[in-house]
C-alpha cells in the first residue's frame, strides 16, 4: 500500500473530496498532511518552508500522479482508531479544514516542532512570513495549534515559574497599595 492510499483514507475520514486543480484544496491537503506528520502519523512526506508555509514537493507530485484516485477518494486503506482520532482533532481545531487556520496552524507547528523555535520566536517569524493574516487569525491559529501539540512537562514547569514571578510582583503591588 502506498502513502497515497493512506492519505486518501484520511481525506475520506475528513469528508473532504478535493479537486487537485483547485489551489485552496491543495493548500488544505498540504497543511493537513503536514499537521498529521507533526502529530506522528508517518505518511513519508518531507516538508520545508515555502511561500504559504510548510510544503512537500513529493506530496504535490503524488497528488497529480494520482489525480483521479484522489478526487474520487479511491482507496483500499482504512484508518485505525488512533488515526481517526488524529483526523478528528485536525477537523475540530481547524473549523472543518478552514484554509486560514490550517495555514497558520501548520506554519506555527512546523516552526516550533521542526525548527525548534520557542513560542515567541515562532509567532514573530509567523507574522513576518504571513503579514496578511490578522492578529486575531494568528492568535486563534496559534492557540488551536497548541491544542494539537500540548506543552511538555518541562514547558509547563517553565510557564509556572514565569507566572509565579508575575504573581509575586502582583502580590507586592497589592501590599504597597494597602
Amino acid at each position: 500500500m502506498s502513502e497515497i492510499d493512506k492519505l486518501i483514507a484520511y481525506l475520506k475520514e475528513l469528508d473532504f473530496k478535493p479537486k487537485i486543480s483547485d489551489f485552496e484544496d491543495k493548500l488544505k491537503i498540504q497543511k493537513t498532511v503536514c499537521l498529521l506528520e507533526l502529530m506522528g502519523v508517518n505518511l513519508h512526506y518531507d516538508f520545508s518552508m515555502y511561500v504559504r508555509g510548510p510544503y512537500s514537493h513529493d506530496l504535490t507530485k503524488e497528488l497529480y500522479d494520482n489525480k483521479e484516485k484522489v478526487e474520487n477518494l479511491q482507496t483500499t486503506s482504512s484508518l485505525n482508531a488512533t488515526e481517526k482520532e488524529a483526523a478528528e482533532k485536525i477537523r475540530e481545531t481547524s473549523d472543518g479544514l478552514k484554509p486560514t487556520l490550517l495555514e497558520i496552524m501548520a506554519t506555527y507547528s512546523f516552526l516550533t516542532q521542526k525548527r525548534n523555535k520557542n513560542a515567541k520566536e515562532a509567532i514573530i517569524e509567523l507574522k513576518q512570513l504571513k503579514p496578511f493574516f490578522s492578529e486575531t487569525d494568528v492568535a486563534v491559529g496559534v492557540s488551536r495549534s497548541k491544542i494539537l501539540f500540548p506543552p511538555t512537562q518541562a514547558e509547563v514547569e517553565n510557564m509556572k515559574n514565569e507566572f509565579r514571578a508575575w504573581e509575586n510582583a502582583s502580590d507586592a503591588d497589592a501590599l504597597k497599595q494597602a
